[in-house]
Order: C-alpha cells, then sequence, then structure tokens
C-alpha cells in the first residue's frame, strides 16, 4: 500500500490530469484514423501504377508488331485481380489497341475520354521501344470498400476510446484510493494502539504465568524436601536411638542384637527411599536386559496374589505377538508392584485389578508395549491428575503411603526411553499406563539373582580406593573382617601408583572421587593389568547414570557385608576361572 499511498499524495489532481489525458487520447485516436486513410489512397496510387508500368511491358511488342490478339491476351491476364475494373492498351496517336472491362462502358474507345470513377484510382504508363513511345497503357483499380475501411477504423476507435476509458476509470479509482487510505490510515492507528495494549497485556500475562511457574516449583521442592526431611528423620530417629541404647553399659545380648536388628532394617528402608528418589530422578543406574513382559507379569503372579491380598481379584490379560522390550527386571518388577498396591489401596471394599499388555508405538513412532494396570476403585479426581507423579505427593490418608510408588514408576519409564501416563474417572476406577520401547535384541532367561559369599579360598590381597575417610575405613574393616588383607588409596592417582609396584589380586573402589574417578581409575588399571578384578562402588554416579558401567561389577551404597563378600568373592573366582584356562 504504501507505493500507492506516496502517488496519491504526490498526484492530488490526477483525475484532471486524467480526463485531459483521455481526450488527448481520442484526439490522437482519430489523427491515427485520417493518417491511415491518406497513407491507403497514396499506397494504392503507387500499386495501380506499378500494375501499369508492368502490363506496359507485357505488350510492348504486342503494339510494336500490331499483334492484336497478344496484348488483349496480356490485358485480359490481369482479370484474375478482382480490384482491377478496366485496362487498355493504346496506340500513339491514343486510340485503343486492345483492352479489358469488368463492366461494359467503363473502358473508352480513345485515351483522352478516359474518366476515373470516385471510389476508383487511375493510372497511365508509356510504352516505350528504343527510346520512342509507341503507345500509352490505362490501368484503373477500384478502392477497398468503405465498409470495410469503416470496420478497420472501427476498431482503432474502440482500442482508443478504451484507453481513454482505462485512464478514466484510473483517475476515478485514484480519488477512492485516497479515500481509503485515508480510512486504512485511522484504522491503522487504531490498531497499533490496540496492539499495544495488547502486548503490555501478554507481557503481564507471561511474568505472571513465569512466576506461577517459579511458584509451583519451589511449592515442588518444598515438598519433596519436606517428604525427604520427615522419613529421614523418622529412619535416623531408629538408628541413633537404637546405637544410643547400644552404647549403654551392661545392655543383655538379646536387647543388643533386637536393636542392631532395628538399625540394619532401618537402613535398609533409608536405601530403598532412596533408591526411589533416584528413579524418579532417571539418575538410578540401571542393569536392562532384553524381557518377554508377558513371562515377566506371569512370574509375578504368586507375588501379586500375596501382596494384594483376597478381596481384590487379579485378572491378566496378556496381548499376542508383542516385542521384546530392554528394561531393568528389578526396576521393573518394583515399578509394577508400586502401581498395583497403589490401585489395591483405591479399592478398600475389594474389587477387580486388571493388568493388560499391548503393542503400541512411542510419540516419535518407535515400536513399544504397554502394561496398563487398571482398578475398579473410587478414582482420583480431575484437578490432581497432573500431580500423581509429584514425589511424595498422595491421595491416601496420613501414614498409609510415602508418596513415591507412581514416582518411581514414572523416572523407570522416562529412564528406560518410554513414557507413563494415568487416567482416571471418580467412582469408576484408574488406569496407569507404561509404555516402554522395543529392544532390538531377543528376550532370554533372567539371570538368577543368587548372593553367596565368597568362599574361604577366594581371598586376597585387595586395594580399597575411597576418597571419604570414614567410609574408606569401614570399608577396609568389612574386607579385613571377610580375610582379605588390604591396602588404602585416597585418590585414583594414588591407588595408580600402588598398583605399579605392589600386585594387588583384586581393586575395590568408589565412583566419584575428585580428580581422577572411579571408572576412569578403573580403565586405566585395565589397561596396565588386564586380567586384575576390579569391583566399583557408589551412592549416585551421573557418569554410571549416563554411560552405564562400562562391564565392571558394582556394589551399590549402602552395601553390607554379604553383598560385598558376594561381589569380591564372585570376581576373585572369575579371575581365577580366567587364570586356570
Amino acid at each position: 500500500m504504501r507505493p500507492l499511498t506516496r502517488l496519491a499524495e504526490r498526484w492530488s489532481n490526477l483525475p484532471a490530469v486524467a480526463g485531459l489525458f483521455a481526450l488527448l487520447l481520442l484526439a490522437a485516436g482519430l489523427g491515427v484514423i485520417f493518417q491511415n486513410e491518406a497513407s491507403y489512397r497514396s499506397q494504392k496510387q503507387n500499386e495501380t501504377y506499378v500494375q501499369a508500368e508492368i502490363l506496359a511491358a507485357s505488350v510492348t511488342a504486342a503494339l510494336d508488331f500490331g499483334d492484336v490478339p497478344t496484348a488483349k491476351e496480356a490485358v485480359e491476364a490481369l482479370g484474375v485481380n478482382r480490384q482491377i475494373r478496366a485496362a487498355g492498351a493504346y496506340t500513339s496517336d491514343g486510340r485503343l489497341f486492345a483492352g479489358y472491362e469488368r463492366q461494359k462502358g467503363l473502358l473508352p474507345s480513345r485515351l483522352s475520354e478516359a474518366r476515373r470513377a470516385d471510389n476508383s484510382v487511375a493510372a497511365q504508363a508509356p510504352v516505350m521501344r528504343a527510346g520512342e513511345r509507341i503507345g500509352t497503357v490505362y490501368l484503373e483499380s477500384v478502392r477497398e470498400p468503405i465498409s470495410r475501411r469503416i470496420a478497420r477504423y472501427s476498431v482503432i476507435g474502440l482500442l482508443v476510446v478504451m484507453a481513454a476509458l482505462i485512464v478514466l476509470v484510473l483517475g476515478v479509482a485514484h480519488t477512492a484510493l485516497r479515500r481509503a487510505n485515508r480510512e486504512l490510515e485511522s484504522r491503522a492507528s487504531a490498531l497499533s494502539g490496540a496492539y499495544a495494549r495488547l502486548q503490555v497485556e501478554v507481557d503481564e500475562r507471561a511474568k505472571a504465568e513465569e512466576q506461577l511457574r517459579q511458584a509451583q516449583k519451589m511449592q515442588a521442592l518444598g515438598q519433596l524436601t519436606g517428604g525427604i526431611a520427615h522419613d529421614f528423620n523418622n529412619l535416623l530417629t531408629v538408628i541413633q536411638g537404637s546405637a544410643d541404647i547400644l552404647r549403654r553399659p551392661k545392655v543383655d545380648e538379646a536387647r543388643r542384637m533386637r536393636f542392631a536388628e532395628a538399625i540394619v532394617q532401618t537402613a535398609a528402608r533409608a536405601a530403598a527411599l532412596t533408591s526411589q528418589l533416584l528413579t524418579f530422578a532417571r539418575r538410578q543406574p540401571l542393569q536392562p536386559q532384553a524381557l518377554d513382559l508377558n513371562d515377566k507379569i506371569a512370574g509375578m503372579a504368586d507375588l501379586l496374589d500375596r501382596t494384594i491380598g483376597e478381596r481384590v481379584a487379579v485378572r491378566i490379560d496378556p496381548g499376542e505377538g508383542l516385542c521384546a522390550i530392554e528394561a531393568d527386571p528389578a526396576q521393573l518388577e518394583a515399578a509394577i508392584l508400586n502401581v498395583c498396591v497403589n490401585a489395591r489401596d483405591a479399592m478398600p471394599e475389594g474389587g477387580t485389578l486388571t493388568i493388560a499388555t499391548r503393542g503400541t508405538r512411542l510419540a516419535d513412532g518407535r515400536r513399544a508395549v504397554a502394561v496398563s494396570v487398571t482398578d475398579t476403585g473410587t478414582g482420583i479426581e480431575p484437578e490432581l491428575l497432573t500431580r500423581v507423579f509429584e514425589p511424595f505427593f498422595t491421595t491416601k490418608s496420613v501414614g498409609k503411603g510415602t508418596g513415591l510408588g507412581l514416582s518411581q514408576v514414572y523416572g523407570f519409564a522416562a529412564q528406560t526411553g518410554g513414557e507413563a501416563e494415568v487416567t482416571s474417572e471418580v467412582g469408576v476406577g484408574t488406569t496407569v499406563t507404561m509404555i516402554l520401547p522395543c529392544s532390538e535384541a531377543a528376550a532370554g532367561a533372567e539371570e538368577p539373582q543368587t548372593e553367596t559369599p565368597a568362599a574361604p579360598g577366594r581371598r586376597g590381597h585387595l586395594l580399597v580406593v575411597d576418597d571419604n575417610e570414614e567410609v574408606g575405613a569401614l570399608a577396609e574393616a568389612l574386607c579385613q573382617e571377610l580375610g582379605h588383607r588390604v591396602a588404602r588409596a585416597r585418590t585414583g592417582l594414588e591407588a595408580l601408583a600402588m598398583a605399579s609396584t605392589t600386585r594387588f589380586d583384586a581393586v575395590f573402589t568408589d565412583v566419584v572421587m575428585p580428580g581422577m574417578s572411579g571408572l576412569e581409575l578403573a580403565e586405566a588399571l585395565r589397561r596396565s593389568a588386564p586380567g586384575l578384578p576390579i569391583v566399583l562402588t557408589t551412592g549416585f554416579s551421573d557418569e554410571i547414570a549416563r554411560s552405564g558401567t562400562g562391564g565392571f561389577p558394582v556394589v551399590f551404597k549402602p552395601y553390607n557385608l554379604e553383598a560385598l563378600a558376594t561381589a569380591l568373592g564372585e570376581a576373585l573366582a572369575a579371575a581365577s576361572e580366567s587364570a586356570d584356562q
């Protein structure tokens, strides 16, 4: 619109100019018509004279020898031209020698009597022989009919009139454009003001939404922090109280064992709570395997029956032709069990719990398997559905749940590369679905999880590496309790230096250490001593959560004497078998 607006401003008197230009076009059109008519007449005269000269050349010999038939044949040949009215060859004294006429009376007997009609063009050409004039040729042709000329000139006039009308229309359009531009500018100004007000409202809304998101984050963080503090304070209360009683003098053996067992069980619950938090945060190290989901659920049937109880009927609906999935068997079993326990609690009067599997696809198009747990319980209110995966959020009464069950399900599904979703209707029931991607490998049998302490003969010289003094001292004491000789290192570089001068039978190293991590130390030792058994330990490691353990066995903190004995015994046994081969 801007070029047209500038044109309208510059040519404010364009309508008057357009009218004048239209008149000039009409005058020019008339001039073209008159000029065309004059040009046509001149051209027709020239054409007639040229034809007369050609005829004169054709009858020269006939006039010279007095050959009338030949001359007449040449003259009558012009009759094929419809525009020729009359043609004649005259002798030098003006008598008609041979002639042709389209109508009788058009050709005079003497040249001096020739008279041109109003709508015709006449021309005379001398007949020469050796520079002497021996006769004259007279030729008369008809001009184009006036009707045809009028039709041709009408087309020209029509084009001129159309051009004039176009110019006039442009002038009128210019006037309308100026009026429309003024209205458009007025509306644009109003729209600009409205847009500015809308932009201010959008900015204010964006700020309000950001403040709401921050408030929700702080609320979720406060809920998470409060939940962790509440549960760990309960656990620490049991541990601290039991430890205080054990420190008192004259504690009989029965009480000592009871409070020592309380510390062990509480520590196990603390470890489980930490594991659930790491799973929610998708930082729990996984040991994925290719699994048949239907076989896995069928293998859990007895466990589910014992856990759910008799008041709830458990129905399993396996899908057909499902692909294998790749998941950590223990974490998968925990996730399914958590969902089933939630479903049981939602049916206090009993009901039906259905576990179904089916083939599906993830949002990115990958093939996947969905496992859905559906109950016929009380359901969840719509406003609470968006919060069910938040840690420590629960719809159960106080003391009936920690609020970490669905958080573990969400974290496990996400870390496995899948999705988790919940649908619910109050009074009808709830469905929790995990969608897990297919594995490229075929499903195999799960490795049996057996814990066997190290055999008496499988002891050796161990290198324990840990930067934390208390944890390192405990690991050293536990290894000595198992009958091993132990050397301590506080850093990865120190451990490398010791391994270069001393032969060790195995290395037990923490993963998270300053400078050189336990994984980096293990890789360096693998290069320098390929057969040296290496066992990793960690409570949480981003490196392991991202890229795995590199093939090294891992003992997860907090560990007990039995778990440590199993890991070290298996590592030493594997090294002994390799050496024997």
